[in-house]
């Protein structure tokens, strides 16, 4: 049973791997929960600046144990420093929206990111996108309306800056598919803690430095270890298992998150909040699988041309 093959991994492969997905998104939603407490009167680009120093050490230290120290040009990489730029866009959007919405909300909008990057393929690549994708497309935006639910009254702006945020990562995936295969994951990680810093440090000039009591400190602290852990983790489960089995369980997030809003602040979804999540990921889920059939598809279409041509 175990010696089953899903492609070039076992059956355990995938199974460690789809642990260690769920764990990272774990992980996460501890460290935006972190975040969100810090964030309730420090300044967003402060508490990145904080969570990013403390993050330092321990990916220098991930990265040497992993020899990642000696792929020094990707410093200079343009392609690896604009995905760090696009993170720390999109981070600072993020932390900023974080003390205004749920942990939930935030999660669910976050997971608009694959939906978002099929469109962009389409409109910046030029790649065929059929019209059931972008079907799957138009209907993940409406989970988001529902998410924001204007049916209140009014819409609230923070989770549009949420949303900017997942354009902005979207941008950033696409740019992280063009770093040469040469450089590690890890030497990229250490160079995105480096640049989102560094991007955050203007703001942390402009809001003025506020101090920070042991309570907010804990809350710093725990937010830099936990995202360094997570994505570590996330890198570590795409490539324990195969990707068509793995990436799917990144939905764990919009439970994760749920459960962390609900323990720590009573967050309790309305019946518009969980359609419009179903709507996402279910959006989000099919997008997945149909770009998988696409990919059989032209395999064997090329399997076939070659075998025709042979003979």
């Amino acid at each position: 049973m175990m010696g089953r093959r899903f492609g070039f991994f076992t059956l355990s492969d995938n199974i460690r791997g789809i642990l260690l997905m769920v764990l990272a998104r774990l992980v996460f939603a501890g460290s935006d929960t972190c975040t969100k407490l810090a964030s309730s009167r420090l300044p967003a680009t402060e508490v990145i600046v904080i969570r990013n120093l403390i993050s330092l050490p321990i990916i220098l230290a991930l990265a040497w144990h992993l020899g990642g120290l000696r792929y020094k040009a990707a410093f200079r990489d343009r392609t690896v420093i604009g995905r760090s730029v696009l993170e720390g866009t999109g981070t600072i959007a993020f932390v900023a929206a974080l003390p205004f919405i749920t942990l939930g909300q935030s999660a669910v909008i976050l997971l608009t990111v694959p939906i978002i990057l099929v469109a962009l393929s389409a409109l910046i690549y030029k790649e065929d996108v059929g019209w059931r994708r972008w079907s799957a497309i138009f209907i993940g935006f409406f989970g988001v309306v529902l998410v924001a639910n204007p049916f209140g009254g009014s819409i609230n702006p923070y989770l549009l800056l949420a949303q900017f945020t997942a354009v902005t990562w979207a941008f950033r995936d696409l740019v992280t598919a063009r770093i040469g295969i040469r450089i590690p994951s890890v030497t990229v990680a250490l160079v995105n803690t480096v640049v989102v810093g560094l991007i955050a440090v203007p703001g942390v000039l402009w809001e003025h430095w506020r101090g920070f009591d042991q309570r907010e400190l804990f809350y710093l602290v725990g937010a830099g270890i936990l995202v360094t852990i997570a994505n570590y983790l996330y890198i570590a489960a795409l490539r324990t298992g195969a990707i068509s089995v793995v990436a799917p369980f990144r939905y764990s997030a919009a439970v994760w998150a749920s459960i962390a809003g609900f323990i720590v602040w009573g967050d309790i979804p309305d019946l518009f909040g969980v359609s419009g999540a179903v709507l996402i990921v279910g959006s989000g889920l099919y997008t997945f699988y149909r770009e998988l059939d696409l990919k059989r598809e032209r395999c064997g279409a090329e399997a076939f041309s070659s075998a025709a041509q042979r003979q």
